[in-house]
C-alpha cells in the first residue's frame, strides 16, 4: 500500500516496506505531534536567540525575515545537529502562547488572538477604510482619527463569517465612521446601503442574521444613500 497523508495534522502513513526510509519520516511526524498537541510557545513577538534551549518551540515574528509566522522548534537538524527546526503553520492552528498567557490561532495568514470567555478584544483602525476580516469577529473596531472612516461589510462569497457573527463599531475619533454593506449584503436596520454613527464615543453592533444579510443596531445618525 503506498504512503498516502493523514487528515488533520498531515501526518504519513501507510508506507509500502523499505518506502522512504521510514524510520525518518516517522520521526519527522512524531516531532510534529510532539509540538501541535497542546502547542505551546514562549512567545510570537520575541526574535528567535541563535541558539535555543533544550525543547523550546517558539513562533518567529511576523516581521521576520525568514521563516516569519512559522513554528520553530529547537531541535535536531537531519544532520543530528541541534538546530532550529520550522514548521509552516496551517488554517486553524492553535498555540498556548508563554509570555502573553493567552492562545492564538493561525488565521488569514496570522496569529491572532483567541477571545477569551467575558473578555472583547479592542481592534483600532487607523486608516479611511476598512473591510470586515475574520481576525474582527467577536470584536470591537475603534476609529480613532480625524478623518471619516467607512466599514464595509463584504459578502459572504469573499468572507464567510458564521450566522450570529458580532462585531461592533466605536467612533472614538472625530472622524464621522459610516457602516456600509457591500453589493450583494443586505444591512437591515436602516434605509439605504450605509448609515454613519451618531458622533464620537457613538458605537453600533452589526449581527450577521443570514446569507449576506446583516442588521445594524446603535447609536446611528441616519441613513446616508
Amino acid at each position: 500500500m503506498p504512503e498516502r497523508i493523514m487528515p488533520g495534522l498531515g501526518l504519513r502513513a501507510f508506507y509500502d516496506s523499505g518506502q522512504r526510509d521510514w524510520g525518518t519520516s516517522l520521526s519527522e511526524d512524531l516531532r510534529r505531534l510532539s509540538a501541535l498537541v497542546q502547542g505551546r510557545a514562549t512567545s510570537r513577538t520575541a526574535a528567535l536567540p541563535v541558539t535555543g534551549t533544550a525543547g523550546q518551540i517558539a513562533i518567529v515574528p511576523a516581521t521576520a525575515g525568514a521563516n516569519a509566522n512559522a513554528l520553530a522548534l529547537w531541535d535536531q537538524s537531519p544532520a543530528g545537529v541541534a538546530a532550529w527546526v520550522y514548521l509552516t503553520p496551517e488554517e486553524g492552528w492553535q498555540v498556548w502562547i508563554g509570555d502573553e498567557a493567552r492562545h492564538v490561532r493561525f488565521t488569514g495568514g496570522a496569529w491572532v488572538e483567541v477571545p477569551r470567555p467575558g473578555v472583547v478584544l479592542i481592534r483600532t483602525l487607523t486608516a479611511t477604510s476598512h473591510t470586515l476580516e475574520t481576525v474582527d469577529l467577536g470584536s470591537i473596531l475603534e476609529t480613532t482619527g480625524s478623518s471619516a472612516v467607512t466599514v464595509t461589510i463584504p459578502p459572504e462569497a469573499t468572507v464567510p463569517f458564521e450566522i450570529g457573527t458580532l462585531v461592533n463599531v466605536t467612533q472614538v475619533g472625530a472622524g464621522i465612521a459610516t457602516v456600509a454593506a457591500a453589493t450583494g449584503v443586505t444591512l437591515n436596520g436602516v434605509t439605504g446601503g450605509s448609515v454613519a454613527l451618531d458622533g464620537q464615543w457613538s458605537g453600533a453592533a452589526l449581527v450577521k442574521r443570514g446569507a449576506d444579510a446583516w442588521v445594524v443596531q446603535g447609536a446611528l445618525a441616519g441613513a446616508v444613500t
